[in-house]
């Protein structure tokens, strides 16, 4: 620390030991590994380890070899997670420049402050942008883009698929996670949830930490921007894609339910779903997903 401290602002420190009022040791295990775990919920743990290791495999392989230099955008981006550990992974590359893009300006702040501050991350690069409005880039910029949990989140999402086209180099590679619209899955909570009045709904988002409106709808906050706004089902999205540029190369339909700390309480039920989770691995049915990762490149 005292050695850290002697060559840099002791501010940078006091933003990145301080997320809220919780300490954090000022290393990539915390500020990246770490960023979306949430105590006892193994499944949606499951899910992201998952959801950021194929992102990261997409990504790597989308990468020009021979040193040749290299540029990839994340959009959404958040507090650089992707970045940062796609960086570590390809172990911090001089040709290679990441950017990220996010509405939440305090996110962009700790980002651009860890960057700034970690040996080996100057070439990660942040700044405030919205999609919807358009991308602050060039057409043709990027060999890669990640857009991991952020297309349901958009207003108007075959105008957002279309502006990611814009700035994608011909054959570049995107990168797309969103949950999907009215598996069999949620079609059947949906159901339990209305037998039980609504206490199904009331116990398993109380293991998310969300609160429940008039209607019995979650209500999820964000920092920037909507709620999840536009979840579709996977034949429209694969037809948005074509209609914005691109190719479905690749297709990972993920977990068949999305984590709750209530599937932790009940070890029975969470056998149950880890046993479901392995057939569906195995079948890969669309109808079963409650979401899906798709490797896109954009037409040439």
């Amino acid at each position: 620390m005292q050695d850290y401290a002697r060559g840099h602002d002791i501010s940078e420190l006091k933003v990145l030991l301080n997320r809220g009022s919780t300490p954090h040791r000022t290393s990539l295990e915390d500020y990246v590994a770490y960023q979306w775990e949430t105590a006892g919920d193994l499944l949606g743990q499951r899910h992201q380890d998952k959801r950021n290791a194929i992102a990261l495999a997409w990504l790597s392989a989308a990468i020009p070899r021979a040193n040749a230099p290299a540029s990839i955008l994340d959009v959404g981006c958040a507090y650089g997670n992707h970045l940062f550990m796609l960086n570590a992974f390809l172990k911090k590359p001089e040709t290679l420049q990441l950017f990220g893009i996010d509405l939440h300006e305090e996110a962009i702040q700790r980002a651009s402050t860890f960057a700034n501050a970690i040996p080996g991350f100057s070439n990660c690069y942040f700044q405030v942008a919205d999609l919807e409005i358009g991308l602050p880039f060039e057409d043709c910029t990027f060999d890669a883009v990640n857009l991991c949990d952020v297309i349901e989140h958009m207003t108007a999402p075959s105008s957002a698929l279309k502006e990611l086209c814009r700035v994608i180099k011909p054959n570049g590679t995107s990168v797309l996670s969103t949950p999907l619209k009215g598996s069999i899955f949620k079609r059947l909570a949906n159901s339990f949830n209305r037998i039980s009045n609504g206490r199904l709904y009331e116990a398993y988002y109380n293991g998310k930490d969300s609160k429940l409106n008039e209607h019995g709808k979650p209500i999820m906050e964000t920092a920037a921007g909507y709620d999840h706004v536009s979840e579709m089902n996977f034949p429209t999205l694969k037809m948005l894609c074509s209609e914005a540029g691109f190719e479905v190369e690749e297709v990972n339909l993920m977990s068949v339910m999305s984590g709750s700390r209530w599937f932790d309480r009940h070890p029975l039920l969470l056998a149950a779903i880890l046993l479901l989770e392995s057939v569906h691995e195995r079948l890969q049915l669309s109808s079963w997903a409650h979401s899906v990762m798709l490797r896109l490149r954009k037409r040439g």
